[in-house]
């Protein structure tokens, strides 16, 4: 009796197991599309058992091995596809706090929009912000990404991936509860605006807005419309990536101005975002006396870092500044020789660590009255971001650096921690200021003179 006879035999007990674990997958989670293959070979083995109660075909030890094989073939891909993208969860805040969530539009009427050809089109942006929260029974836990596939599917066209390739990230949730209430623990909390690179999206700093949150800070991500994969807004209308945004450097004057342009866009976002929770925090909103925007922090990464700059040298509400691989070469070199009036940490990734950025970031340092700049060994840019969700292949295929992206996010959130905690809680506690401390800890960590 061959292989394929004895399964075929033993179709009432396969069959019922079959539809159980199909039954308890679909309880447990949506169907997902590394899942496919398994059921393609559920649904063959269905018609093959037709099609031997009927005897409509006759079962050779030729046509047994190859049934075998595609099967086997079938099961296997989709036990690889779901190592190689499995549904990942969101690392968990360490703080005592909870952590609450809310997503604004916001329309700057000031602004006219420079990335699109609409007559009166104002700048439109949307930001989220997290929040620490001491109530979260009977509030719904937020999504990771909370415009679903309309993001994914734009950031896996943007990476020449198929576009359902990343559709089970839309699943993940976050640990944060839509719409839970401020915490009264505190009068008010230290805040800190976060900006995501170019095409990124702002749910890309997720993990360290979260960590923030549950640590007594309020942390506010901006989605910075056209720079960002895509923004959905409360009308319905989807403002995608716009690449000429960001041409390439073919033409080093047109990629220079252009350059230049998206670095101030992202600076002038975040202005508007303060001048917005200037007004929350007037109003008789939830938010109201809650946000101490004399403790006012930026965080940005590559562009988003480049930007922050660009407007801490204009805008005294900021108190300090933390940059990841902050991309600030297209500010003009003699915008950078005035120097940053307040603390500022610049964190580097190994790959960055050479190029034309690293001599005007040095020509900003030195003109600044508090600049340091350490570098993490073992990293890629992406590393300051939540690229580690996607994929764990990510640092074997040179994605990634090879210490891994949740290694370096974990350290990069006890820095930043203890940035803010220090200079914007803390100022007058020298003990608080730990970065040599954590620093001689990581032997990837290093402070650059």
């Amino acid at each position: 009796m061959s292989w394929i006879t004895f399964i075929l035999e033993k179709s009432k007990f396969i069959g019922l197991l079959i539809l159980l674990g199909i039954a308890a997958q679909l309880f447990l989670s949506r169907p997902r599309w590394q899942y496919y293959p398994l059921y393609l070979a559920a649904a063959s083995y269905f018609i093959l058992v037709a099609l031997n109660y009927f005897n409509a075909f006759e079962i050779t030890s030729r046509n047994s091995k190859w049934m075998i094989g595609i099967g086997l073939f079938l099961i296997s891909t989709s036990l690889l596809l779901l190592l190689i993208f499995p549904k990942e969860k969101l690392p968990i805040p360490s703080g005592p706090f909870e952590v609450g969530t809310r997503i604004y539009d916001l329309e700057d009427k000031t602004r006219d929009e420079i990335y699109t050809e609409t007559q009166n089109d104002h700048r439109k942006i949307k930001y989220q912000i997290w929040y620490p929260t001491d109530e979260t029974e009977g509030f719904k836990k937020a999504k990771w990404i909370t415009d679903g596939k309309i993001l994914t599917r734009q950031l896996a066209q943007s990476f020449h991936l198929p576009s359902f390739m990343l559709d089970h990230t839309v699943e993940i949730d976050a640990n944060s509860y839509v719409d839970a209430p401020v915490s009264a623990v505190q009068k008010s909390y230290p805040v800190v605006v976060i900006s995501h690179g170019w095409q990124g999206f702002r749910e890309l700093h997720t993990d360290f807005a979260e960590e923030l949150a549950s640590q007594g800070f309020i942390a506010v991500s901006i989605d910075h419309t056209y720079g960002s994969q895509a923004v959905k807004f409360e009308d319905g209308s989807v403002a995608y990536l716009n690449k000429e945004a960001l041409p390439g450097e073919s033409d080093p004057v047109k990629f220079g101005n252009a350059s230049t342009l998206l670095v101030t866009t992202y600076g002038e976002d975040v202005a508007t975002v303060l001048d917005d929770l200037e007004k929350q925090n007037a109003t008789d909103g939830d938010f109201k006396g809650r946000l101490d925007l004399e403790a006012l922090g930026l965080l940005g990464h590559s562009t988003g870092g480049g930007g922050s700059v660009s407007i801490a040298l204009k805008d005294n509400r900021i108190k300090a500044l933390l940059g990841l691989d902050a991309w600030v070469n297209p500010i003009g070199s003699d915008i950078l020789k005035q120097g940053l009036a307040i603390p500022a940490l610049f964190i580097r990734s190994e790959q960055w660590s050479i190029g034309p950025n690293n001599v005007a970031l040095d020509m900003l340092r030195k003109n600044s009255e508090d600049a340091t700049l350490m570098q993490m060994n073992r990293t890629a840019h992406v590393d300051f971001s939540m690229s580690y969700m996607f994929s764990p292949l990510m640092k074997y295929i040179g994605f990634s650096g090879e210490m891994g992206g949740r290694k370096s996010s974990e350290i990069q959130k006890e820095l930043i921690l203890d940035f803010f905690d220090y200079h914007l809680r803390n100022p007058d506690d020298e003990a608080a200021n730990d970065l040599e401390e954590i620093t001689d800890k990581y032997e990837d960590l290093l402070l650059i003179d």
